[in-house]
């Protein structure tokens, strides 16, 4: 009698699961194995499909998957991560520490790589808190969350450089290189980039070019993509003069284009240093009655179509992103997976793409120059 009051009790126990009492306690191996009248090892075992292989009941399996079921358990993913070494997610983290709600260019870059990162078997975490202190994000992003880590656009300065170096976490630079030449990278070809825009330039006749670069230190590609147009089109015997090299935010487009365009002999075309500021000189053009391309080509770079009220397509250097995504998180991968060659420094072709806002210099301007 009393042991059949004991069986009874016991039956009594396991069909009362309740979930932890807290709303946010999340369930434990131990509570499973507690209410199941098992070990942790059986628990772990059976949960992972392998209780086969140590002869455990087909009675213990179903309770314990019964229980497991009730209260909600889910494996603690970073204790599992410890184990194995591996938890199978990459961090994303931008150097340029600010997002703007409207930056059509960093939300097609971080799309790009939550892709390519699922399509390589990882989970992306992107992140966002620019809060902390240099030491800080190191800290975090050095923690053991991530198997690797995409460094977005550092500067040669830039204060996680050093403290990144002295630890183990693979790192692959993406839009940019290493000044050290330690850390892999993946970038798109500039330097043809502004060989084919000093190749269009010159084939539609422009003589007469300015660039509008951009405000720094915010503008970390301006210099070097004005830079290398400047050497292109001086080795082509056409030189902008320094003068015709000015810095410009899409908010003052309106004002440096007038005062530009003034002169007794303007420009005939201008490269913006990205489609942001191209797409704010196509709309400076409307609103002061200039003519594009008749009296004034544009040439951007990205190939990213901005939010605008001109009618016009920029024309642009296209940069693919999906591609440079893809190539940076199979990089890293390999890192990750224990490549200890040389630095691979990836370099990604680019493409002009010819929208409606490049034409030939005209007749007029040409006799000018």
């Amino acid at each position: 009698m009393l042991k059949q009051l004991s069986t009874l009790l016991k039956q009594l126990s396991r069909s009362m699961v309740t979930k932890p009492e807290k709303q946010n306690e999340r369930a434990t191996l131990q509570m499973v194995a507690t209410l199941a009248q098992v070990s942790t090892s059986t628990v772990s075992l059976v949960l992972a499909g392998k209780a086969s292989h140590r002869r455990i009941s087909e009675d213990t399996r179903a309770r314990v998957k019964k229980i497991a079921d009730d209260l909600n358990y889910a494996p603690n993913l970073l204790t599992r991560s410890l184990r194995r070494g591996r938890t199978n997610i990459l961090s994303f983290f931008s150097t340029f520490r600010h997002r703007e709600t409207d930056d059509l260019y960093m939300d097609k870059m971080s799309s790009a790589i939550e892709t390519a990162g699922g399509d390589c078997g990882y989970d992306i975490l992107v992140h966002c808190n620019f809060n902390r202190s240099p030491r800080e994000i190191y800290q975090f992003l050095n923690g053991g969350m991530a198997d690797g880590l995409l460094l977005f656009a550092p500067q040669h300065d830039d204060p996680l450089l050093p403290l990144l170096r002295n630890s183990n976490l693979p790192v692959v630079i993406v839009n940019g290189r290493d000044p050290e030449g330690e850390y892999p990278s993946v970038a798109d070809d500039a330097t043809l980039g502004m060989r084919l825009v000093a190749d269009q330039l010159l084939a539609n006749g422009h003589r007469r070019i300015a660039i509008f670069s951009g405000r720094q230190p915010e503008a970390r590609d301006a210099f070097a993509r004005a830079q290398a147009l400047q050497a292109f089109l001086r080795e082509a015997g056409s030189p902008i003069p320094p003068e015709w090299v000015l810095e410009c935010g899409s908010d003052e487009a309106t004002e440096i284009l007038a005062k530009l365009m003034s002169s007794s002999e303007p420009p005939t075309a201008i490269f913006c240093w990205h489609d942001r500021l191209a797409y704010a000189v196509l709309a400076a053009c409307d609103q002061l009655g200039i003519e594009v391309p008749e009296q004034l080509s544009i040439i951007g770079y990205d190939g990213l179509h901005w939010p605008s009220a001109t009618r016009h397509v920029a024309s642009s250097i296209q940069v693919d992103f999906n591609a440079l995504a893809l190539k940076a998180v199979r990089l890293l991968d390999l890192y990750i997976a224990g490549y200890a060659g040389a630095p691979l420094q990836e370099t990604l072709p680019v493409a002009f793409v010819p929208g409606t806002s490049l034409g030939p210099a005209n007749q007029l301007q040409r006799s000018k120059t």
